[in-house]
Protein backbone atom coordinates (compact mmCIF):
# COMPACT_ATOMS: atom_id res chain seq x y z
CA UNK A 1 0.00 0.00 0.00
CA UNK A 2 1.07 3.43 -1.24
CA UNK A 3 1.68 6.00 1.83
CA UNK A 4 1.31 9.35 0.91
CA UNK A 5 2.90 12.07 3.15
CA UNK A 6 0.65 15.13 4.09
CA UNK A 7 2.24 18.66 5.88
CA UNK A 8 1.20 17.23 10.24
CA UNK A 9 -2.19 16.68 10.36
CA UNK A 10 -2.07 18.27 14.39
CA UNK A 11 -0.75 21.48 13.12
CA UNK A 12 -3.07 21.72 9.47
CA UNK A 13 -6.24 21.10 12.36
CA UNK A 14 -5.29 23.82 14.33
CA UNK A 15 -4.85 26.28 11.33
CA UNK A 16 -8.48 25.40 10.18
CA UNK A 17 -9.73 25.69 13.46
CA UNK A 18 -8.66 29.18 13.88
CA UNK A 19 -9.62 29.90 10.54
CA UNK A 20 -13.41 28.83 10.57
CA UNK A 21 -14.10 30.13 14.42
CA UNK A 22 -12.72 33.48 12.91
CA UNK A 23 -15.03 33.44 10.39
CA UNK A 24 -17.60 32.94 12.96
CA UNK A 25 -16.73 35.57 15.41
CA UNK A 26 -16.29 38.01 12.58
CA UNK A 27 -19.52 38.61 12.14
CA UNK A 28 -21.17 39.73 8.81
CA UNK A 29 -18.26 41.76 8.20
CA UNK A 30 -15.20 40.44 6.37
CA UNK A 31 -12.09 40.18 8.45
CA UNK A 32 -8.55 40.43 7.25
CA UNK A 33 -6.76 37.33 7.69
CA UNK A 34 -2.82 37.10 9.63
CA UNK A 35 -0.34 36.93 7.05
CA UNK A 36 0.82 33.56 6.52
CA UNK A 37 4.17 34.78 7.90
CA UNK A 38 2.35 35.64 10.71
CA UNK A 39 0.56 32.24 10.60
CA UNK A 40 3.21 30.33 10.52
CA UNK A 41 4.93 32.14 13.43
CA UNK A 42 1.97 31.54 15.91
CA UNK A 43 1.52 28.00 14.81
CA UNK A 44 5.09 27.11 14.93
CA UNK A 45 4.96 25.72 11.70
CA UNK A 46 6.14 26.24 7.62
CA UNK A 47 5.05 28.61 5.67
CA UNK A 48 4.23 25.14 3.12
CA UNK A 49 1.83 23.94 5.78
CA UNK A 50 -0.15 27.27 5.97
CA UNK A 51 -0.12 27.50 2.31
CA UNK A 52 -1.96 23.84 2.38
CA UNK A 53 -4.38 24.84 4.73
CA UNK A 54 -5.59 28.23 3.38
CA UNK A 55 -5.74 26.72 0.00
CA UNK A 56 -7.86 24.32 1.54
CA UNK A 57 -10.39 26.75 3.21
CA UNK A 58 -10.66 29.05 0.08
CA UNK A 59 -11.61 26.50 -1.75
CA UNK A 60 -14.23 25.65 1.05
CA UNK A 61 -15.04 29.13 0.50
CA UNK A 62 -14.28 30.22 4.02
CA UNK A 63 -11.84 32.41 3.12
CA UNK A 64 -11.96 35.14 -0.40
CA UNK A 65 -8.95 36.31 -1.70
CA UNK A 66 -8.71 39.77 -2.47
CA UNK A 67 -5.72 40.87 -5.16
CA UNK A 68 -2.72 42.78 -3.89
CA UNK A 69 -4.65 42.76 -0.51
CA UNK A 70 -4.88 39.66 1.32
CA UNK A 71 -7.16 36.92 2.47
CA UNK A 72 -10.46 37.69 4.12
CA UNK A 73 -13.28 35.71 5.98
CA UNK A 74 -16.35 34.84 4.09
CA UNK A 75 -19.62 35.60 6.17
CA UNK A 76 -21.52 33.45 4.00
CA UNK A 77 -19.57 30.47 5.73
CA UNK A 78 -20.91 31.17 9.57
CA UNK A 79 -22.51 27.74 10.06
CA UNK A 80 -24.61 29.94 12.69
CA UNK A 81 -25.79 33.33 13.20
CA UNK A 82 -25.89 33.76 16.76
CA UNK A 83 -23.21 33.64 19.67
CA UNK A 84 -23.57 30.42 21.79
CA UNK A 85 -21.13 28.27 24.24
CA UNK A 86 -18.72 25.63 22.72
CA UNK A 87 -18.87 22.38 25.06
CA UNK A 88 -15.71 19.92 24.24
CA UNK A 89 -16.64 16.29 23.75
CA UNK A 90 -14.13 13.62 25.02
CA UNK A 91 -14.70 9.90 24.39
CA UNK A 92 -12.64 7.58 26.10
CA UNK A 93 -8.71 8.55 25.72
CA UNK A 94 -9.41 10.69 22.87
CA UNK A 95 -7.85 7.92 20.26
CA UNK A 96 -11.14 6.44 18.84
CA UNK A 97 -11.22 5.31 15.40
CA UNK A 98 -14.04 2.67 15.05
CA UNK A 99 -17.39 2.92 17.52
CA UNK A 100 -19.24 0.21 18.66
CA UNK A 101 -22.73 0.49 19.37
CA UNK A 102 -22.59 1.34 23.02
CA UNK A 103 -20.25 3.92 22.63
CA UNK A 104 -22.10 5.09 19.40
CA UNK A 105 -25.68 5.53 20.89
CA UNK A 106 -24.06 7.54 24.43
CA UNK A 107 -21.70 10.15 22.09
CA UNK A 108 -25.05 10.67 19.50
CA UNK A 109 -27.66 11.31 22.59
CA UNK A 110 -25.56 13.43 24.19
CA UNK A 111 -24.75 15.26 20.77
CA UNK A 112 -28.55 15.50 20.80
CA UNK A 113 -28.92 16.63 24.27
CA UNK A 114 -26.28 19.60 24.00
CA UNK A 115 -27.14 21.02 20.41
CA UNK A 116 -30.36 20.51 21.40
CA UNK A 117 -29.92 23.37 23.98
CA UNK A 118 -28.61 25.26 21.36
CA UNK A 119 -24.87 24.70 21.74
CA UNK A 120 -21.88 23.86 19.69
CA UNK A 121 -20.17 20.54 19.85
CA UNK A 122 -16.45 20.23 19.65
CA UNK A 123 -14.75 16.38 19.49
CA UNK A 124 -11.86 16.73 21.36
CA UNK A 125 -8.91 13.93 19.86
CA UNK A 126 -5.42 13.26 20.13
CA UNK A 127 -5.61 11.00 17.35
CA UNK A 128 -2.50 13.09 15.15
CA UNK A 129 -0.71 14.09 18.83
CA UNK A 130 0.65 12.46 22.13
CA UNK A 131 -0.76 15.79 23.64
CA UNK A 132 -3.78 17.77 23.62
CA UNK A 133 -4.01 19.85 21.15
CA UNK A 134 -4.31 23.36 22.32
CA UNK A 135 -6.89 26.04 21.70
CA UNK A 136 -5.65 28.33 19.20
CA UNK A 137 -4.85 31.93 20.69
CA UNK A 138 -8.46 33.31 19.05
CA UNK A 139 -10.01 30.22 19.22
CA UNK A 140 -13.35 29.51 20.49
CA UNK A 141 -12.97 28.74 24.01
CA UNK A 142 -15.00 25.78 25.59
CA UNK A 143 -17.35 26.63 28.22
CA UNK A 144 -17.09 22.78 29.48
CA UNK A 145 -16.37 19.00 28.84
CA UNK A 146 -17.95 16.13 28.94
CA UNK A 147 -16.11 12.89 29.16
CA UNK A 148 -17.47 9.35 27.89
CA UNK A 149 -16.25 6.37 29.53
CA UNK A 150 -12.28 7.39 30.30
CA UNK A 151 -11.96 3.59 31.87
CA UNK A 152 -12.53 2.41 28.49
CA UNK A 153 -9.33 3.13 27.28
CA UNK A 154 -7.68 4.53 30.08
CA UNK A 155 -4.51 7.39 29.28
CA UNK A 156 -2.63 9.69 30.83
CA UNK A 157 -3.14 12.25 28.19
CA UNK A 158 -6.60 12.49 28.64
CA UNK A 159 -6.05 12.28 32.35
CA UNK A 160 -3.65 15.41 31.90
CA UNK A 161 -5.71 17.17 29.46
CA UNK A 162 -8.98 17.33 31.70
CA UNK A 163 -6.81 17.93 35.16
CA UNK A 164 -5.17 21.27 32.69
CA UNK A 165 -9.11 23.04 32.15
CA UNK A 166 -10.38 25.85 34.06
CA UNK A 167 -13.63 25.09 32.63
CA UNK A 168 -16.36 22.27 34.33
CA UNK A 169 -15.83 18.87 32.92
CA UNK A 170 -18.65 16.12 34.00
CA UNK A 171 -17.26 12.62 33.65
CA UNK A 172 -20.26 9.66 31.96
CA UNK A 173 -20.09 6.31 33.09
CA UNK A 174 -16.73 6.13 34.85
CA UNK A 175 -15.59 7.29 38.39
CA UNK A 176 -12.80 9.92 38.15
CA UNK A 177 -12.27 11.51 41.63
CA UNK A 178 -12.38 15.56 41.56
CA UNK A 179 -15.12 15.80 38.73
CA UNK A 180 -18.84 15.43 38.31
CA UNK A 181 -19.80 11.66 38.01
CA UNK A 182 -22.86 10.28 36.48
CA UNK A 183 -23.30 6.68 36.16
CA UNK A 184 -25.38 3.60 35.78
CA UNK A 185 -26.67 3.08 39.10
CA UNK A 186 -24.52 -0.46 39.06
CA UNK A 187 -24.90 -1.23 42.59
CA UNK A 188 -28.37 -1.20 42.35
CA UNK A 189 -28.45 -2.87 39.64
CA UNK A 190 -26.86 -5.95 41.28
CA UNK A 191 -28.90 -5.69 44.58
CA UNK A 192 -32.24 -5.21 42.76
CA UNK A 193 -30.69 -8.38 40.57
CA UNK A 194 -30.28 -10.69 43.61
CA UNK A 195 -33.40 -10.00 45.21
CA UNK A 196 -34.65 -11.46 42.12
CA UNK A 197 -32.94 -14.20 41.81
CA UNK A 198 -33.78 -15.31 45.54
CA UNK A 199 -37.77 -14.29 44.71
CA UNK A 200 -37.20 -17.20 42.85
CA UNK A 201 -35.07 -19.19 44.74
CA UNK A 202 -31.98 -19.33 42.36
CA UNK A 203 -29.53 -18.98 45.42
CA UNK A 204 -26.58 -20.64 43.35
CA UNK A 205 -25.70 -17.76 40.39
CA UNK A 206 -22.98 -18.43 38.23
CA UNK A 207 -21.34 -14.79 37.93
CA UNK A 208 -19.37 -13.63 35.17
CA UNK A 209 -17.67 -10.13 36.60
CA UNK A 210 -14.45 -8.26 35.23
CA UNK A 211 -12.99 -8.06 38.72
CA UNK A 212 -14.20 -8.41 42.45
CA UNK A 213 -14.55 -4.86 43.09
CA UNK A 214 -17.43 -4.58 40.46
CA UNK A 215 -20.16 -2.36 41.74
CA UNK A 216 -22.62 -5.10 40.61
CA UNK A 217 -21.05 -7.44 42.58
CA UNK A 218 -21.20 -5.49 45.87
CA UNK A 219 -25.75 -5.05 45.18
CA UNK A 220 -25.76 -8.49 44.41
CA UNK A 221 -23.77 -9.45 47.84
CA UNK A 222 -25.89 -7.16 49.74
CA UNK A 223 -28.94 -8.40 48.61
CA UNK A 224 -27.93 -11.93 49.36
CA UNK A 225 -26.63 -10.81 52.87
CA UNK A 226 -29.54 -9.40 53.54
CA UNK A 227 -31.39 -12.62 53.36
CA UNK A 228 -28.85 -14.61 55.32
CA UNK A 229 -27.42 -16.34 52.30
CA UNK A 230 -23.80 -16.17 51.01
CA UNK A 231 -22.19 -16.40 47.43
CA UNK A 232 -20.94 -19.33 45.99
CA UNK A 233 -17.54 -18.09 44.88
CA UNK A 234 -16.64 -21.41 43.43
CA UNK A 235 -18.98 -20.27 40.90
CA UNK A 236 -17.59 -17.19 39.72
CA UNK A 237 -15.52 -16.61 36.28
CA UNK A 238 -13.92 -13.38 36.41
CA UNK A 239 -12.44 -11.67 32.94
CA UNK A 240 -8.71 -13.27 31.77
CA UNK A 241 -8.05 -14.84 28.47
CA UNK A 242 -9.13 -17.76 29.83
CA UNK A 243 -11.94 -17.31 31.64
CA UNK A 244 -14.16 -19.09 28.32
CA UNK A 245 -12.67 -22.30 29.35
CA UNK A 246 -13.14 -21.63 33.35
CA UNK A 247 -16.65 -21.30 32.10
CA UNK A 248 -16.96 -24.19 29.89
CA UNK A 249 -15.26 -26.11 32.72
CA UNK A 250 -17.85 -25.13 34.92
CA UNK A 251 -20.80 -26.13 33.07
CA UNK A 252 -19.38 -29.44 32.49
CA UNK A 253 -18.65 -29.93 35.80
CA UNK A 254 -21.99 -28.56 37.55
CA UNK A 255 -24.57 -28.82 34.31
CA UNK A 256 -26.89 -26.26 33.77
CA UNK A 257 -27.03 -23.49 36.46
CA UNK A 258 -29.50 -21.66 37.82
CA UNK A 259 -28.73 -18.31 36.68
CA UNK A 260 -25.87 -17.12 34.79
CA UNK A 261 -25.40 -13.06 35.66
CA UNK A 262 -22.34 -10.95 33.25
CA UNK A 263 -21.88 -8.45 34.37
CA UNK A 264 -22.02 -5.30 32.59
CA UNK A 265 -21.77 -6.36 28.81
CA UNK A 266 -19.90 -9.58 29.62
CA UNK A 267 -22.36 -12.13 27.70
CA UNK A 268 -20.53 -11.09 24.99
CA UNK A 269 -17.27 -12.74 26.30
CA UNK A 270 -19.14 -15.65 27.48
CA UNK A 271 -21.42 -15.83 24.29
CA UNK A 272 -18.89 -18.96 22.26
CA UNK A 273 -19.94 -21.02 25.53
CA UNK A 274 -23.42 -19.98 25.09
CA UNK A 275 -24.40 -21.02 22.12
CA UNK A 276 -21.79 -23.90 21.95
CA UNK A 277 -23.17 -25.65 25.08
CA UNK A 278 -26.86 -24.60 23.91
CA UNK A 279 -27.40 -23.29 27.36
CA UNK A 280 -31.04 -24.63 28.44
CA UNK A 281 -32.48 -21.03 29.07
CA UNK A 282 -35.74 -21.80 30.07
CA UNK A 283 -33.51 -23.69 33.14
CA UNK A 284 -30.90 -20.88 33.73
CA UNK A 285 -31.99 -17.38 33.94
CA UNK A 286 -29.19 -15.76 31.72
CA UNK A 287 -28.59 -11.91 32.69
CA UNK A 288 -26.88 -9.28 31.17
CA UNK A 289 -26.74 -6.25 29.27
CA UNK A 290 -26.39 -7.17 25.59
CA UNK A 291 -26.74 -3.66 22.92
CA UNK A 292 -27.39 -6.16 20.03
CA UNK A 293 -30.39 -8.64 20.99
CA UNK A 294 -28.37 -11.57 20.06
CA UNK A 295 -30.64 -13.95 18.87
CA UNK A 296 -30.06 -17.06 21.44
CA UNK A 297 -30.51 -14.57 24.09
CA UNK A 298 -33.61 -14.93 26.59
CA UNK A 299 -33.61 -13.69 30.22
CA UNK A 300 -33.42 -10.47 32.21
CA UNK A 301 -31.71 -7.84 29.99
CA UNK A 302 -30.37 -4.37 31.75
CA UNK A 303 -31.51 -1.81 29.08
CA UNK A 304 -29.20 0.88 28.62
CA UNK A 305 -30.97 4.22 29.16
CA UNK A 306 -28.66 7.11 27.16
CA UNK A 307 -30.87 9.85 27.01
CA UNK A 308 -31.37 9.86 30.90
CA UNK A 309 -27.39 9.59 31.03
CA UNK A 310 -27.06 12.48 28.10
CA UNK A 311 -29.97 14.61 29.70
CA UNK A 312 -28.16 14.10 33.81
CA UNK A 313 -24.90 15.05 32.29
CA UNK A 314 -26.01 18.09 30.40
CA UNK A 315 -28.06 19.81 33.08
CA UNK A 316 -25.18 19.01 35.50
CA UNK A 317 -22.38 20.54 33.01
CA UNK A 318 -25.13 23.42 32.46
CA UNK A 319 -25.61 24.44 36.39
CA UNK A 320 -21.70 24.03 37.11
CA UNK A 321 -20.97 26.55 34.38
CA UNK A 322 -23.14 28.81 36.21
CA UNK A 323 -21.57 28.10 39.41
CA UNK A 324 -23.33 25.39 40.75
CA UNK A 325 -21.05 22.62 42.77
CA UNK A 326 -20.10 19.38 41.55
CA UNK A 327 -21.90 16.16 42.68
CA UNK A 328 -22.32 12.35 41.88
CA UNK A 329 -25.92 11.06 40.37
CA UNK A 330 -26.76 7.68 39.47
CA UNK A 331 -29.08 6.75 36.60
CA UNK A 332 -31.59 3.58 37.82
CA UNK A 333 -32.05 1.39 34.72
CA UNK A 334 -34.89 -1.33 33.79
CA UNK A 335 -34.62 -4.80 34.16
CA UNK A 336 -36.43 -6.24 31.53
CA UNK A 337 -37.47 -10.11 30.52
CA UNK A 338 -36.61 -11.25 27.03
CA UNK A 339 -38.48 -14.30 26.64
Amino acid sequence: MKITKHAPVAEYRQIRKYVVDTVWESGNAPKRLASMRELAAMFNVSIATVQRALKELVDDGYLTVRAGVGLFTNPEQRWTYEKTDVIGILVADGRQIYYEKYMWELLAAIGSEVTGARRLLYPVNFLQTGTCVPETPTGIAMKGLIWLRPDFSPSSTADAFAASLKVPVVVVNSRRPGYSCICDDWEREGYDIGKMLLAEKRTAPVVVTPNDQAPQLTGLRRAFDAAGLALDERLFVRHGPDMCDRFRELLGRSGTPQAVYAIGSMVRDIQTVIVERNLDLEACRLIGEPVIREPYFRGWRIKHDFKALARTAWEQLAAEINGAPKRERNIVREIETIQ
